[in-house]
């Protein structure tokens, strides 16, 4: 079977760890030509080094989704070092863990530069070179907090990946005449280095209420974003695909 992304030019924001760096490796291992970033530089470069030893293709580029500038100069990058963007994938995201009552609004506002201002930025850099290109592909990483009240993380965290899962149907709707297909993945807990400093009778409490009684792991969301970015999914748009262990169903 021939490589699902061969030459295939993907951005990935937010890719130094986590779902983001699984979901690089991933596409490398499909033949897609990487443009990876996020804030921190090591990482980036370990990433870019070891996809290079496995025979892909991928540079960097240090980017902060609170200093939207360099999303533009980001976007540039990708197109003066390979030519075209194919394919976004936006992975980037912080969360707060504060009740209602004791977020302030320059909380509120980082969150939401951070998920979703960030997220609409880059898209409409994308979306023109896509106009230019003659198509291309969206995948967002949103969350089961968009879809359901999670009371573990502030309202911020939930509103903007909520407003993600809008935007998804949004540009799904106004692009699809244009070859732009837009969706997004919604992960439920992740095996990561953040769930792995939870305390035993946390991560039990969350497993207990996952039915195949296991955290989703960084490959599996990946495997997910893949599909999505793929032609297998020529003819989707606009969905918002649930990755969770089957704790949400919609």
């Amino acid at each position: 079977m021939d490589q699902l992304l061969k030459d295939r030019v993907a951005l990935i924001v937010g890719a130094s760890r986590g779902i983001g760096a699984a979901t690089a490796r991933l596409f490398a291992a499909e033949g897609a030509r990487l443009v990876v970033s996020a804030r921190g530089e090591a990482a980036l470069r370990e990433l870019c080094e070891s996809i290079k030893a496995e025979g892909g293709e991928a540079v960097y580029r240090v980017s902060d989704a609170e200093e939207l500038t360099t999303l533009n100069e980001l976007a540039e990058f990708a197109v003066q070092t390979f030519g075209r963007i194919d394919i976004l994938v936006f992975c980037t995201g912080i969360a707060l863990r504060e009740p209602t009552l004791e977020m302030d609004v320059e909380k509120w506002d980082r969150v939401m530069k951070t998920n979703l201002t960030a997220a609409v930025e880059i898209s409409q850099i994308c979306l023109r070179q896509f106009l230019k290109q003659g198509g291309g592909r969206i995948v967002y990483v949103s969350s089961t907090a968009g879809k359901s009240v999670n009371m573990g993380a502030s309202p911020s965290y939930g509103a903007s990946k909520a407003g993600m899962i809008y935007l998804t149907r949004h540009l799904a709707t106004e692009f699809a005449k244009d070859n732009i297909r837009v969706n997004a993945v919604c992960p439920g807990p992740v095996d990561t280095e953040i769930t792995k400093t939870w305390t035993p009778e946390h991560r039990a409490k969350v497993l207990a209420n996952l039915p195949t009684g296991r955290m989703s792991t960084p490959e599996d969301i990946a495997n997910a974003i893949l599909f999505l970015a793929s032609p297998m999914a020529n003819q989707i748009t606009g969905e918002s695909l649930m990755v969770n262990g089957g704790r949400f169903m919609d």
